[in-house]
């Protein structure tokens, strides 16, 4: 035999021979191959040996065993164990692609699932849009979901590589992987450095600059490799550990306090809970993780259910305590026949904007007793831009327990369907848009639907009492 393996290295290849090898084991063996020839070299014999005894005990017994030359068998074991490997690579990627429902080979490796993203000319990516190569994020967050189930959270700037349907390359920025059950191996690289994941949740901040990167877990277990030529065995991370790269081998890895809220773990909502009961106070709603940067936002009030309609008077937006913009007019927040001028515009400007703690209040009329809830959409004024052909086809949502969907058709006209059967609701209405918002005019009532589209799947009602509509497929 070409070497005494360690345990850990036995118990493996015993579990390929065997065929008990989990996820996370076979990530592990890759991982012992790829950094130590002698453990390949011990693996190949194991199954050279275990593809000859299969020949020799499927002979019939009539027949003379050969005898192999020992001057050639690590010739033969070599062949024969690629053999082995390459049907039990295809055996393995075959069960992963099963269990995980996919059904086509070329499905994408990735996909962008949140957020906002562009490609490396600079284009805007759509959410839902299958990825490949290099995402880039100027600011915000985007949620990449690979192929294997792995979905990351990516704060801008940054720049991320889709490497493989389990696997990618982090050149710079802050990520948050959430590995599900059966996708373990994760793997990240960047400069120098790499993270294996053993079925976790783990975060990595890369510097733009040439400064160290940092690696903390949240829950469960990582293998950190520092170093363009990543050690054999890597530095096992468990949860609540972070530590920070500062040379190409394990001694280089300093152990440092993990702050868990420099990192964000969950795409934020944007749309924001209010209920008023006539007390008079303002509502106040930590946003630090929707204002990304310099620019102008929107802030929608709708209606959903109370006997009267709300007044808002102000809306603030404060950093740290201190106001940065202010959008003062009165609006009246109810139904359709009651809602007049709730949406909300506030500005910030380049020299404004910093990293703290970024607060939205909204003040109520002072003699509002109404008692009534909703909620307040804090949006990018990006979404402005949109024209009448991204508001064009098919839109399904659920209302008090009953399905609708709803068409804008090319010609100006809509149709409405509840439960799958015709309505007659849009019998005379005709739909614009403007300023990318689109309103639906009645004629008989002179009363408007008003409409906004957060991205190319998500409509939103502005003065309706219902949740977002989703693009049918």
């Amino acid at each position: 035999m070409s070497m005494q393996p360690d345990r850990e290295l036995r118990k493996l290849v015993d579990g390929v021979i065997d065929g008990t090898l989990t996820r996370s084991e076979w990530a592990r063996l890759e991982e012992r191959m790829e950094a130590d020839r002698a453990a390949m070299d011990y693996y190949l014999e194991m199954m050279g040996q275990e593809t000859m005894l299969a020949e020799i005990c499927g002979a019939e017994e009539t027949e003379p065993v050969p005898q192999a030359n020992p001057r050639w068998r690590p010739w033969w074991a070599a062949a024969a164990a690629a053999m082995v490997l390459a049907a039990g690579v295809f055996t393995w990627q075959a069960l992963q692609k099963r269990e995980s429902g996919a059904t086509m080979d070329d499905s994408p490796l990735a996909r962008l699932t949140g957020g906002v993203a562009d490609d490396v000319m600079g284009r805007r990516i759509e959410s839902g849009a299958a990825l490949t190569g290099k995402v880039l994020i100027g600011k915000g967050l985007a949620e990449v979901t690979h192929r294997s189930g792995t979905r990351l959270l990516i704060e801008g700037p940054a720049q991320y590589e889709i490497t493989g349907p389990n696997a990618g390359r982090l050149d710079h920025g802050k990520l948050v992987a959430e590995v599900p059950p059966g996708a373990e191996g994760y793997t990240v690289v960047w400069r120098d450095g790499k993270v294996v994941d053993l079925g976790t949740e783990f975060a990595v901040d890369v510097p733009e600059s040439d400064g160290p990167a940092e690696v903390g877990v949240f829950r469960g277990e990582v293998r950190v490799h520092p170093g363009a030529r990543p050690q054999s065995e890597g530095a096992p991370l468990y949860t609540g550990h972070a530590v920070r790269l500062s040379g190409s081998t394990t001694t280089g890895l300093r152990s440092i306090p993990f702050d868990q809220e420099r990192f964000v773990r969950r795409m934020p909502t944007r749309e924001l809970s209010w209920y008023h009961r006539g007390d008079g106070e303002a509502f106040r709603w930590n946003v630090s993780h929707l204002v990304w940067g310099a620019g102008e936002y929107l802030v929608v009030f709708k209606w959903m259910s109370g006997a009267e309609a709300l007044t808002v008077e102000k809306v603030e937006l404060l950093l740290d305590g201190e106001v940065v913009s202010v959008d003062e007019h009165f609006s009246s927040v109810g139904d359709l026949s009651s809602t007049v001028g709730n949406v909300y515009r506030l500005k910030v400007g380049p020299r404004h904007w910093r990293r703290g703690e970024w607060e939205l209040r909204a003040w109520p009329g002072e003699k509002d007793g109404a008692k009534t809830e909703g909620i307040a959409m804090f949006e990018d004024a990006t979404i402005l831009g949109t024209s009448g052909e991204d508001f064009q086809g098919v839109w399904e949502y659920v209302h008090d327990g009953k399905n609708y969907r709803r068409a804008f058709h090319p010609d100006g006209t809509c149709t409405l369907w509840v439960d799958g059967k015709a309505s007659d609701y849009f019998q005379d209405a005709r739909w614009q848009v403007n300023g990318g918002v689109l309103r639906v005019n009645f004629p008989a009532s002179q009363l408007a639907e008003e409409h906004l589209l957060r991205d190319k799947d998500s409509l939103l009602f502005i003065n309706q009492p219902y949740r977002n509509a989703r693009r049918a497929r």
